[in-house]
């Protein structure tokens, strides 16, 4: 067998494990951050909710949960499945595939609130 020939066999093994390596470190690390707001419209004191709905494929788990509220609320497209209090008591839950929407509660004497949850495959430990 040629140097030359070892090589090439060496380079393209080194580039097949590099691109093996990339597609599991992208599998285990799959994260997703879900934001809601609320407000309450001045004139009418209607609260207004927003947030950008997520789609996910596979099981997923709450590994943080932050924001300017006192908790918050997540929908399984109408439907309200969570209710927490805290920042602490979502950490570990799952969620199934689905489409999600969440919602921050309001402090008192606030017009506006905002969370952010993160996701994180079920797989990343």
């Amino acid at each position: 067998m040629s140097m030359k020939y070892s090589f090439h066999i060496m380079k393209y093994t080194t580039i097949i494990f590099i691109v093996f390596l990339l597609c599991v470190s992208s599998t285990y690390a799959q994260t997703i951050v879900l934001e809601g707001e609320q407000t309450i419209k001045a004139n009418t004191h209607t609260p207004i909710l927003s947030c950008t709905p997520i789609k996910i494929t596979k099981s997923m788990k709450i590994s943080s949960a932050k924001g300017n509220c006192n908790g918050f609320w997540i929908q399984k497209g109408s439907e309200t499945i969570h209710r927490f209090d805290n920042f602490i008591d979502p950490i570990g839950t799952a969620l199934s595939p689905g489409t999600y929407y969440v919602y921050p509660y309001l402090k008192k004497d606030t017009k506006k609130a905002n969370v952010s949850v993160t996701l994180k495959a079920n797989n990343s430990g």
